[in-house]
């Protein structure tokens, strides 16, 4: 009797008795599924670390306890910060890096040279430039809990809603005794002579939500996202009242319907836009005495003192850059107002805010070549929200470009490093959806269940039941 070679598979048994058990990661592919306990808390972390990225507290001085919290915030998250550049493969990261090698090393340096910092002082100064960390960090966040799409779309515009909300509680029930003139005073509650009281909140989130009621009502056709969008926009027109912000806003607005129409009506309404524009550039060109028939005077009585603060403050940066064409490239650097020696000593002038200058306050800041790079990172990064979500009908993904090109629009009148963290967290998350968009698995073969939830299939486990015990082969 001849013998037979011993097979290396064990015996199949009948198809009824195998069982299949998707193995999964999640969508970074770098973390296992959690489980539903593990994950409510998961998605209770995100949210509550969320406004700290998007950085709404940065400014609050007034309120210690988070204010603090939010300078402290990019050192604590450093470590995920460095997760997320090592191990996540970010696109736009090595432009964010050379930005933040720029922002925290070579300008703390020309601010030595030619404000007078002390090194403590430097240091200091780098704060603001910090948060262009996010990206990374929150990157990671995103990565290592696997938070679902859906968690972060309630998130993001429940924060939104809470804005315009709080926005309203705040104007109605607080006494006027609260409001301060000078913003050194105040960050939330201000009051001047053209605009009154006014609550000047952090709109990020509230900006976002605007964007999504907007691309909503026309990718859904329903009339209630065009009411919320009004309704939106009634407590900034009344309450917030920072005009700059609400323009932008608008430009963003149109620019989101337009591109969510048909191609045919995209083109007519892209072509009035243009038309509207030209009218509007005409009419802004009277105000400001650019064009005849109008007169300086007539810009002073449009846009008051923040006006006038903003020529002034415009002077008195182009005066201390000179004809100095070191100062115009590297820039001077900045102080803070914990500094042995502030802009406001340099001038003489207690109403100079560098923020408020665009980016002429960039330049002034980081001269020409740090302009340049922090340029290309912004449009770099709307192009690259721009192409991971064109074509998609999913509002949120949507919002988030547009956000992307808020900013931009925005950067004429605010400086892109006042909050740099906004970009890194609206990034993050469009990467993050982008790529869990792509993990969805195809189609299931018929009889097979199609997995759905926290992660993606990455392989699949037959488990064979046999008379030996059991044997387990992946797929």
């Amino acid at each position: 009797m001849t013998d037979q070679p011993a097979s290396r598979d064990p015996p199949r048994d009948p198809p009824s008795r195998r069982v299949v058990i998707p193995l999964r990661r999640s969508a970074s592919g770098m973390a296992p599924a959690l489980d539903t306990g593990t994950h409510v808390l998961a998605k209770l972390a995100f949210a509550a670390t969320l406004p700290l990225f998007a950085q709404v507290f940065y400014y609050l001085n007034e309120y210690p306890a988070p204010y603090l919290l939010s300078k402290a915030w990019p050192f604590l998250t450093l470590p995920l910060a460095l997760y997320g550049m090592v191990r996540l493969k970010l696109p736009v990261g090595r432009m964010f890096l050379v930005v933040l090698a720029y922002g925290l090393g070579f300008t703390p340096m020309v601010s030595v040279i030619q404000l007078g910092n002390g090194f403590l002082d430097a240091l200091t100064t780098t704060i603001k430039a910090w948060p262009f960390t996010y990206y990374f960090s929150l990157s990671a966040v995103l990565a290592l809990l696997a938070v679902p799409p859906e968690s972060i779309r309630k998130a993001v515009l429940g924060l939104g809603a809470a804005t315009f909300f709080l926005m309203v509680i705040i104007y109605l029930v607080a006494p006027t005794s609260w409001y301060a003139d000078n913003p050194a005073d105040s960050k939330l509650l201000l009051f001047d002579l053209e605009r009154g009281y006014r609550v000047y909140m952090p709109m990020f989130f509230g900006m976002i939500l605007v964007f999504f009621l907007s691309r909503a009502f026309v990718l859904r056709r329903n009339i209630l996202y065009g009411l919320g969008v009004a309704l939106a926009f009634a407590p900034m027109l009344l309450i917030y009242k920072q005009r700059a912000a609400i323009a932008a806003a608008l430009v963003v607005v149109a620019f989101g319907m337009a591109m969510s129409l048909p191609q045919r009506a995209r083109r007519i309404v892209i072509g009035l836009a243009l038309a509207a524009t030209a009218v509007g550039l005409f009419l802004v060109g009277r105000k400001l005495g650019l064009l005849p028939g109008g007169g300086s005077g007539d810009a002073q009585d449009a846009f008051g003192a923040s006006l006038s603060v903003r020529q002034n403050s415009s002077a008195l940066a182009f005066a201390f850059l000179g004809d100095d064409p070191l100062r115009w490239i590297f820039g001077v650097g900045a102080t803070t107002r914990f500094s042995t020696v502030t802009l406001n000593d340099i001038f003489g002038n207690d109403q100079f805010f560098i923020a408020d200058l665009g980016w002429i306050g960039v330049v002034f800041e980081y001269g020409i070549i740090g302009a340049v790079l922090l340029a290309v990172l912004h449009f770099w990064c709307f192009a690259t929200a721009f192409r991971l979500t064109r074509g998609l009908d999913d509002p949120f993904a949507l919002a988030l470009s547009d956000y992307v090109l808020y900013l931009i629009i925005s950067s004429a009148v605010y400086s892109v490093v006042f909050t740099p963290g906004e970009l890194g967290v609206v990034m993050a998350l469009t990467i993050y959806l982008d790529r869990r968009r792509r993990a969805l698995p195809p189609g299931p073969p018929p009889g097979e269940p199609r997995h759905f939830g926290l992660g993606r299939p990455v392989g699949i486990r037959r488990v064979t039941l046999g008379r030996s015990g059991a044997t387990a082969r992946a797929g």
